[in-house]
């Protein structure tokens, strides 16, 4: 090999190194904007959701996306139940538990303020109806139920403890859950009369008298929301299509909010990433590409279902659709879910793959509602949803976020896709 052939191959490498450098870069820059505080968790409190929806909107039209309408958005409401206000919790009038670490609240709660006596349910309260009628419907009205969720593992007692949890059919005035994992926000459609609070069972004492408790709730039945679409022309008038979620479970009250940096700030910015790729590129793609960010995903896929029923071009001119939601990680590489409708797709992502070793493993899943991919699949477009697999684990807590998501193999990941797009 000559010279002038090392010197072309060792800048070739060197320029490949420093673009390769620049997504990342840009992928922490955009992880890190989307986690920020100043974006309240990007859910329903205090417009978290349009604080992001607007940087998004922001970044579009810095890489010069063209539009579907006047603008990016796509409007529709929801119902959501919320909480803006400070929450504060304590056991035995002691000092007040940490939201986020000691406990979080149900998002179906409704408002309370007080102190409360906290009667103990257990499987002799329940396998023995005397006792418990012997404590008045008054006195239980006027307390807190605390429920171990160990005793839900038992089959027999299971649907009773359900019951009292999710629909208080003793009426009282709130519900202890004692949890022994990590626990886990989900935001809620609907608001109830009672407040549900988890905590964990290493801050219970091991006499739990009373609790002092002050939730405030907002429930949000019109709430106006958006999506965020834009589109890079192609020759042909298909589409190819990529899709995350940008919205998260938001705040559990003033200064609790969730990050949500896998999920699914990483998705979005891929997404963005790829749209600044293709935004560059001085020949125009094969097929059109869209680009789609959804919020509602964390309510239920709202977001997506509300696109699929009000498409802002025809369904039948998306010719694949490829959901990013969860891609932080990678270390053990990518699960694809649809892979086995589209077992030559798969098999194309597999040999980029290999070719190029890209990532440890591409391996396979069958349909799954769960993430945006699903309201296009029961339309009839074809579309998969990519995850990444590795140790990060950090979901729907105060924990997931930006400065700990690893981002391991997230170039690989996203030479990947580029070099998948090329094959349709």
């Amino acid at each position: 090999m000559n010279k002038t052939l090392i010197i072309f191959f060792l800048t070739f490498i060197s320029l490949a190194d420093l673009i390769n450098a620049q997504d990342l870069k840009f992928a922490r820059k955009t992880i890190d904007k989307l986690c920020s505080a100043e974006f309240h968790g990007r859910g329903y409190a205090n417009k978290g959701d349009s604080i992001a929806a607007f940087y998004i909107n922001k970044q579009l039209k810095k890489i010069k996306l063209k539009k579907f309408s006047d603008n990016y958005f796509q409007n529709y409401q929801i119902s959501v139940n919320t909480f803006s206000e400070k929450i504060t919790v304590s056991l035995n009038k002691s000092e007040e538990l940490i939201p986020g670490y000691d406990y979080l609240i149900s998002a179906r709660s409704g408002s309370v303020d007080g102190t409360f006596p906290v009667i103990v349910m257990n499987h002799e309260l329940l396998d023995y109806p005397k006792k418990l009628k012997k404590i008045s419907k008054d006195a239980i009205s006027k307390s807190f139920i605390l429920i171990d969720t160990l005793f839900m593992k038992n089959k027999g007692f299971r649907d009773a403890y359900a019951d009292i949890i999710n629909y208080n059919i003793l009426g009282a005035k709130g519900i202890i859950q004692l949890e022994y994992k990590n626990l886990i926000y989900v935001p809620s459609q609907v608001e109830q009369e009672f407040p549900i609070i988890k905590i964990s069972r290493d801050v219970i004492p091991d006499t739990l008298e009373s609790i002092t408790v002050k939730i405030k709730n907002d429930y949000k039945k019109e709430y106006h929301t958006q999506n965020i679409v834009g589109f890079i022309e192609g020759e042909l008038d298909s589409f190819i299509v990529f899709s995350a979620h940008y919205d998260h479970i938001g705040e559990m009250g003033e200064g609790v909010y969730f990050p949500g940096a896998n999920d699914n700030a990483s998705g979005t910015a891929m997404v963005l990433n790829i749209a600044k790729h293709f935004s560059r590129l001085k020949k125009k793609p094969k097929y059109s590409i869209a680009f789609m960010f959804f919020s509602g995903e964390e309510m239920g896929l709202l977001g997506s279902t509300y696109y699929v029923n009000h498409p802002l071009f025809p369904l039948s001119k998306i010719k694949f659709l490829i959901n990013l939601d969860m891609v932080g990680s990678g270390d053990k590489g990518i699960k694809v879910v649809n892979a086995t409708e589209y077992k030559t797709r798969f098999d194309k992502l597999v040999e980029i793959n290999k070719d190029n070793q890209y990532l440890p493993a591409v391996s396979s899943r069958g349909p799954a509602a769960n993430s945006d991919h699903y309201p296009f699949y029961e339309k009839g477009v074809n579309s998969i949803f990519i995850y990444t697999l590795g140790e990060y684990s950090e979901y729907h807590n105060i924990y997931d976020k930006a400065e700990d998501l690893p981002l391991s193999e997230y170039e690989d990941l996203f030479r990947l896709l580029l070099d998948f797009v090329k094959t349709f």
